[in-house]
């Protein structure tokens, strides 16, 4: 087995923004990769686990290579005992194929796996969750580092890599110089792999950004718009819709530089608010409102009856802002056009602007409508 460790040389800025998307402390995470001579752990062999952590300064890559076919369970002994500095995992479709992979190889050699200790972050998993984002055939690795510009310096792919690590072996064999320009490429390959992963810890910046908890609102005739400051910075101007739980349109939502901004239509006009415990109610037909029994007893009794679930309602005439669930702002009136409308409003009044922890409230309710 050899061991190789080398600082990585990328674009400092990238990778630096990349480290901000992470929801955790930059000394805890590891990145990872490994390439296989197969995607079955019973007939195949790990032949290289790469590995990128953050020293403070740079990022460090270690890989452990196995130039022989007898150095796998010194790799997997390495690579376990390397882990033991670190206790969260980020990978690319790691959940799928390298953990479950090098889980099985570890039983093999009657060796105890890493993983059970330590988070796990897969970030094809967050990505592809978000399906529709984006203008891509796929979410594959390959896919998404294009997408933020990183240009490999690698031209081959994991299954041509398998064939390249033969021909090492038998060059190797027969003491041919070119043995170690297979071992490059391969080297290579993963290490553009790691970059790869590093930079697509960037996307998490639109699906967990973390704000500086200080949104502003700037309401227009037609419209309420609503943003606040990223920790870090978006690598490529996106917009999306807005919509609700029952995907009914909100508004948009859009994310430029270090600035994530939703803007919503408003609603002029009447909707009513509806009192839940009808059953102490009474529906006026005339004034067309609810009134609590307290006040209608003294109604005459033509002039009222009992209400109903859908009729036992107050009205407003204003401007209103659609919500994006009706668990959103609960603790202030919602309004509907009728009792089984799916949209909710909040009625906005000039005499009573929202408060800042009401703002700040709305901001992460229309943010988490994005994932729902």
């Amino acid at each position: 087995m050899e061991e190789f460790k080398k600082t990585i040389q990328y674009h400092p800025n990238a990778l630096n923004n990349s480290l901000s998307a992470l929801p955790y402390s930059k000394n805890e995470i590891c990145f990872f990769d490994i390439e296989t001579t197969g995607l079955s752990p019973r007939i195949s062999s790990v032949y290289l686990i790469g590995a990128v952590y953050f020293d403070g300064e740079n990022f460090q890559l270690v890989q452990w290579f196995a130039d022989d076919y007898v150095s796998e369970k010194n790799l997997l002994e390495s690579f376990s005992a390397f882990l033991q500095s670190f206790s969260v995992l980020i990978h690319y479709n790691g959940t799928t194929f390298d953990i479950p992979y090098l889980e099985k190889k570890y039983m093999q050699h009657q060796l105890k796996s890493p993983f059970p200790e330590l988070e796990s972050l897969d970030l094809f998993t967050d990505i592809r969750r978000q399906k529709n984002w984006f203008d891509t055939p796929d979410k594959k690795l390959a896919t998404m580092e294009k997408l933020l510009g990183f240009e490999r310096n690698d031209r081959y792919t994991g299954k041509d890599c398998i064939a390249i690590y033969t021909d090492f072996m038998q060059k190797k064999v027969f003491h041919d110089k070119s043995a170690d320009d297979c071992k490059k490429n391969l080297l290579l390959h993963n290490h553009d792999d790691l970059i790869g992963t590093i930079l697509c810890s960037q996307f998490l910046l639109y699906t967990r950004c973390s704000t500086v908890h200080q949104p502003i609102i700037k309401i227009a005739e037609d419209s309420f718009a609503i943003q606040d400051t990223i920790h870090g910075s978006f690598p490529l101007p996106f917009q999306r819709q807005l919509l609700s739980k029952n995907n009914d349109y909100i508004g948009m939502i859009s994310f430029s530089g270090q600035t994530i901004c939703m803007e919503i239509p408003l609603f002029h006009g009447t909707l009513r608010h509806f009192f839940k415990d009808y059953k102490n109610y009474y529906y006026l037909p005339v004034e067309d409102m609810a009134v609590h029994k307290s006040v209608g007893i003294y109604v005459d009794s033509s002039r009222r009856e009992k209400a109903t679930a859908s009729n036992c309602y107050t009205k407003k005439t204003g401007t209103f802002l659609p919500l994006p669930d009706k668990a959103a702002l609960s603790s202030m009136p919602h309004f509907q056009e009728e009792k089984k409308s799916p949209v909710h409003y909040l009625l906005l009044d000039e005499n009573k602007p929202l408060s800042k922890e009401q703002i700040q409230e709305l901001f992460y309710d229309l943010q988490s409508s994005l994932f729902h």
